[in-house]
This record gives C-alpha cells, structure tokens and sequence, in this order.
C-alpha cells in the first residue's frame, strides 16, 4: 500500500490537508460558519469537508511551539491509561492519576471538547451533503457512512466516559446533537443512556451497510472497522443480551476480514506501523510529528505505575514496553513507555514509530469474544484458545495462570488483565475493560478508585455554565 504523507497547514480557523496521492488529494478544511454553509458542492468538496472530520478524529493540532502535531496521544492514550492505573505523570502526580478530577479539571475538558468537536463536524457534513445535487447517491451514501462511523466513534466516547453508560435505563446520558451547533440550539438536554446508544448503534449499522470492505488507505474507516466498533461499543453496554452479537461479529471479523494477527507485538508497534495488516484503522501522523515522542520519551508526561510493573511480571513484553531511566527529580529511576519507541531512552533520538497510533486492530477482536464468551456462559475452551492465540504473539509461553482459571469469572479477569496489557497507551480499552470487573476487583487494582462515581467523569464545568438546560444534570458525585 502507497504510504502517504499528510502536511497540514492551518491559518486561523482554516486548515490546509495534502496528500500525496490521487484520492483524497489538496483537501481545505472550511471555517466554522463555512461549514454550516454551501460549501459542499461536488465530490472532490465533500471529500475536501469529509476530511475535516478525519483531522477532529486524529485530534490534530499544534503542539506548543505550534508545530503541526497529531495531539491523539494526550485524550486517547495517555488520559484512558491513567484512570485504568497503568500510567501515572511523575512530576508531582495528577488528578486523574489520583482520581480527584472534578468538572473543573483541564484533562476532563479536553475529553469532552475532542468528542464534541468531532460530533459537530459530522453533522455539518452530513447536513451539508444531502442537498448537493451534482454527487451521485451512491457516493453520497458511502461518505454518509464514513461522518456516521466517525460521529458513533465520538458519541461512544463521550458516553464512556460521561455517562452512565452501563444503564440503559439512565437518564444521565450525553448530548445527543445531530444538527451543527449553533447560538440558536446551543443549550440542549441531556439524552437518556438509551437514546444514546439508538444514535451510536443506528450510525454503525448504516456504516456496516454502506462502507467498503477496505479504503484506500487504513486511516479511513472501513466495513470491518465499523464491525468491531459495533463490538466494542456493545461490550462497553456491559448487557449480557448484547454478548452474543459480540461474538458474532468478532467471529466475523476473525474469519473473513482481510486482516491477520501480527507475528509479532514488538514488530507491529516499533518497525511495521500502520503497514501491519493488523491494522484496521491507525492515526496517520504529520510528516517530522515528534508530539507523541515528546509526550512519551522527551519529557516523559506518562510513566508505568506499579500496577503497570506487576501486569507486565513475567510477561516478555516487560523487558521493552517499559524501561528504567534514570530521574533526578523522583530520585530514582521511572519506567519509560517505550511502546512505540525502539530507540535508546538516555540518548533519545524520534522513531519512524514513535508518533504512529492506532484506533482498531484485530487483537481487540480475539480479546472482545474471548471476554464475551465469558460473560455470556459460553465455552471456556474457546475463550481460552483466543487469549492465547494473542499472548502467543507478544512471546508469551507460559499459560499455566490462564489453564488454572476454572471459572468464568476467573477467566474472565484473565482477558481483561491481557486486554490492559495489550492496549495500554493506545484507544482507551484498557479503562474500558477495567471497568467490566467487579467493583471489588477494580478497587483491588487501582486503590486510588473508591467509589462507583470515580468509573465517569464529571461533565466539564464550562459545558455546565453556557449550556442552560443541563442545569441539575451534573453526574451524581459531582454537583451542580
């Protein structure tokens, strides 16, 4: 597959995307009042406005000397990974690593804003391309599809970690915006839990049905991507009627997806990136993007915690997902993440790797259906023979601990325990999935978490100030 290389420019509130390919090519993010205008008006527009989108989903940016940076690593890696315990920022601690936040916090802002940010750039999209005559309704249908995917990926985002997204019957859902934002319908209310998961569940089996069967590069959704965000946003539900479907489309993908288990762990994260064919759906990095490597290995804002050190006992991929560097200010040494970063820690020099990052891949697949068919009373048998498949791949040899899990519930801790391994500092499974155990077993894991309203986070304070209808709708725990 042509690697491409993205260069955005952005002056004021317009961005510039080149591609160096004939798809997808020299597209112009609009400004925001553009948007909610007729600025789509043929194919090569659309593509052009769809892109957009894609930017918001990349989390793309500039970094602090305003340097073109893809910013993914901050809301989708590092925060996820703090709230599940397996990261921590060593200079001091944080909020989120202590689980103090409240709807003042910087972090829970910058969650909230990147899923917001891609909502309403799907719906200025999908508003804008229905009426534009001169696209043929079958390309229509399939750009369609693509905002859809985005806007669910977004919505299961905040919902995750917003609402209470394990109670259907919630009234403390998200806000389910389907039309660009405007002064006129800026205060809106809260959706009902329920109401969330029709919108999320309706966009991806629109998406399932219309979107191909690969892209033309895999930074652009596809039907096997949608499939396992179906699966992911089911498990997310935590309902045992949904497991079964779980199983189905991860069997689905498993067996007739053109993509394949990498052969190796290390390989896929520090030499093969997003030429693995494990790779649904990655986050393209801009060309000389050092962020991500910043973020990890310059200045080392997440570290390995404790909890982090105890998962990766034993486990080969200890030896270089994280690695001692010597710290003057902790006095000591701090374990590095070097899961994307194959380089040395003390004479640190960026990685063809070390800002490359991954929405989707196979791996969840194998872990979602071993997990569900736990939850679901199925056979243990096979739940174990799709953890090993995956543990095999990361060196693993021993499985003497996942022979000895007798029970569901033991097993099932056991798939969860690789999922966190698997995907820390990646998509947010890992606080995902932690969050499927029992209370218990959470508070066991990660003592910093003491209570049930610690699992969701506050919905930001400026959210609460400018938008008059959720006045009273703070989630429980944290007023207003």
């Amino acid at each position: 597959m042509k690697k491409l290389e993205h260069i955005f420019l952005i002056l004021g509130m317009i961005f510039v995307l080149l591609l160096n390919s004939c798809s997808k090519q020299l597209n112009v993010y609009p400004t925001t009042s553009e948007v909610d205008g007729k600025v789509i008006k043929d194919l090569q527009s659309a593509k052009t406005t769809l892109n957009g989108i894609y930017y918001r989903f990349a989390n793309a940016g500039f970094d602090n000397n305003q340097n073109p940076s893809v910013l993914w690593v901050g809301v989708n890696e590092g925060i996820p990974s703090e709230l599940s315990g397996l990261f921590t920022y060593p200079y001091g601690g944080s909020e989120i690593t202590d689980h103090t936040y409240q709807s003042s916090s910087y972090a829970i802002g910058s969650v909230w804003q990147y899923g917001m940010n891609i909502v309403n750039a799907a719906n200025g999209f999908l508003k804008n391309i229905e009426p534009a005559a001169s696209i043929t309704a079958e390309d229509k249908k399939v750009l369609q599809a693509e905002a859809k995917f985005l806007r669910a990926y977004a919505n299961i985002i905040l919902l995750a970690y917003f609402g209470q997204y394990d109670d259907p019957s919630s009234e403390y859902g998200i806000i389910l915006r389907t039309d660009f934002v405007t002064a006129d319908n800026i205060s809106q209310p809260r959706s009902s839990v329920q109401e969330a998961y029709n919108l999320i569940l309706a966009d991806l089996d629109e998406a399932i049905a219309v979107l191909p069967d690969v892209n033309t590069d895999n930074y652009y959704a596809n039907i096997w991507a949608a499939k396992l965000l179906k699966a992911r946003v089911l498990m997310i539900k935590n309902n045992s009627a949904d497991k079964l479907s779980v199983i189905e489309l991860c069997e689905d993908i498993i067996n007739n997806s053109p993509y394949e288990l990498e052969k190796s762990y290390q390989q896929l994260f520090w030499s093969k990136g997003l030429e693995s064919n494990e790779v649904i759906l990655g986050i393209h990095p801009y060309s000389q993007d050092i962020y991500k490597y910043n973020n990890y290995i310059y200045y080392n804002q997440n570290v390995g915690t404790d909890l982090m050190l105890k998962l990766f006992k034993n486990d080969p991929r200890g030896s270089w997902i994280l690695r001692p560097k010597p710290n003057n200010y902790m006095g000591g040494n701090m374990q590095v993440f070097t899961k994307y970063y194959s380089g040395s820690v003390i004479q640190a020099v960026p990685t063809a790797s070390s800002s490359v990052s991954y929405a989707l891949r196979l791996t969840e697949a194998y872990l979602l259906e071993a997990e569900a068919i736990t939850e679901s009373g199925g056979n243990l048998d096979n739940a174990r023979v799709l953890l090993k498949t995956v543990m095999e791949k990361s060196g693993v040899t021993n499985f003497t601990q996942i022979d000895n899990a007798k029970s569901a519930s033991q097993l099932q801790l056991e798939v969860i325990k690789e999922e966190m391994r698997n995907f820390v500092g990646e998509a947010g499974q890992d606080w995902f999935a932690l969050r499927r155990l029992p209370f218990e077993t959470i508070k066991e894991m990660v003592p910093s978490i003491g209570n049930k309203t610690q699992l969701i986070l506050p919905i930001p304070q400026e959210e609460m100030k400018r938008n008059s209808a959720l006045r009273g709708m703070q989630n429980p725990g944290y007023g207003g």
